[in-house]
């Protein structure tokens, strides 16, 4: 859904999973990107995860509507908000059983809860922030 803003003139688009609107609009592309990187420290973690988020993107790409421009590679992909992007890789991490370390260090690099009203307060109970 678009929402025109009077004092800007691009318009602001709503992510596609909670429907707020994408205020820090970098594409689950380019998290992915960074996500890979990250896991190049843990080959066996990446060969778990990194076909379950390459399969999302996939659909995500098949499935693309006109969204935000992303902020890293420029192109309008951030049909989902970092957050919500963020809350499945950290699903995906705890399916295989990552490591409290490993979740530990995924909050400390990408950790999108700026209000801290989502999973920073289940990381919290789980002791990993």
């Amino acid at each position: 859904m678009i929402k025109q803003n009077n004092l800007f003139s691009e318009a602001h688009y709503m992510c596609g999973v909670c429907s707020e609107a994408v205020t820090n609009p970098l594409c689950p592309i380019c998290l992915t990107t960074e996500i890979e990187a990250w896991l190049t420290l843990y080959p066996d973690l990446g060969e778990k995860l990194l076909p379950k988020l390459k399969t999302y993107i996939y659909n995500l790409k098949n499935n693309l509507v006109e969204s935000t421009q992303c902020i890293k590679c420029k192109d309008k992909k951030a049909e989902v908000c970092p957050y919500c992007f963020t809350e499945l890789v950290l699903g995906e991490l705890k399916k295989i059983n990552a490591s409290p370390f490993i979740l530990r260090e995924f909050f400390e690099f990408f950790n999108f809860d700026l209000h801290h009203r989502g999973y920073s307060k289940e990381a919290e109970a789980l002791g990993v922030i």
